[in-house]
């Protein structure tokens, strides 16, 4: 798959929204391609399924600082039409991890002359040719989900979908005291929680998530999604069997995932300085 999005494919922003202060990082930083070894593993051959963290065993895909999976990036199909995702990437060495952090909660707020109707200008910048709206269903914090409106193509024309993730405890499926001491012995928190997603059509994602320091410094982030699954009852976790999965839609979600993850890198400083010590609703 060659790389497609340049400047005269970005999705054009309203009038209004070309006036916000916030344009400047839609249209001043560049989406850059990701390096070619890295392509040529998400666009190359899936991985056998016997090599990927099976659904039953998704806790084992937590790691503590320093040891990693046999295959970091990778996807496959299990047998059962259910998918496997992995995406890795390091972030810059200088690049000081509060600031994503940070992003990661003021995305949820729309600037107050975010003109209504046209999604979300916070989260556009982060993906602009995917992304559409993002915020907190009840406007302060994460307890009742988070709604996204994407498309999971870079452009190419899929429809957008409405995805709604929600948090669930990972103590009640199975993480036990000694994992949690396990990875915090390694210097990092172990996340308590997970997500898992539902859409505006049948079908689940169940998801996990590690933001850790590198070995050789900086910071790296983990992600893993097995699609077609979620969170169930009495501590397991259950196959939704309607949800939409092939080879073609896996290498799609990594090369997403993998792309916006790089791009934040690129303006999260200068956003950060701009913005941070700003109210919620700023412009």
């Amino acid at each position: 798959m060659e790389f497609y999005y340049m400047y005269n494919k970005l999705p054009e922003l309203s009038l209004a929204e070309q006036q916000m202060p916030l344009a400047r990082f839609y249209y001043g930083y560049p989406v850059r391609d990701l390096p070619q070894e890295v392509k040529d593993v998400i666009f190359g051959d899936p991985i056998d399924p016997s090599e990927a963290i099976q659904p039953e065993n998704f806790l084992d895909w937590l790691q503590p600082k320093g040891q990693y999976l046999e295959h970091e990036n990778a996807y496959c199909m299990f047998a059962d039409g259910s998918g496997y995702i992995a995406t890795y990437m390091k972030f810059p060495k200088d690049l000081d991890v509060k600031k994503v952090f940070w992003y990661l909660n003021w995305l949820n707020f729309h600037c107050k002359s975010q003109p209504e109707g046209t999604g979300n200008l916070r989260y556009k910048i982060w993906n602009p040719a995917d992304h559409w709206n993002h915020y907190f269903v009840n406007w302060r914090d994460k307890s009742e989900g988070i709604f996204t409106t994407e498309s999971l193509d870079m452009g190419e024309g899929d429809r957008k979908y409405d995805t709604l993730r929600h948090a669930y405890d990972l103590k009640e499926y199975g993480l036990t005291q000694e994992k949690i001491d396990e990875i915090e012995a390694s210097g990092i928190a172990c996340p308590l929680s997970g997500d898992w997603e539902s859409f505006d059509f049948e079908g689940a994602h169940l998801t996990l998530g590690q933001i850790r320091p590198c070995p050789d410094g900086g910071f790296e982030r983990r992600s893993c999604e097995w699609i077609g699954w979620r969170p169930g009852k009495d501590g397991k976790i259950e196959r939704i069997e309607k949800t939409p999965c092939d080879e073609a839609y896996l290498r799609k979600v990594a090369y997403h995932t993998l792309l916006e993850w790089q791009h934040l890198g690129d303006y999260i400083d200068d956003l950060y300085d701009t913005y941070h010590n700003k109210p919620n609703d700023a412009d």
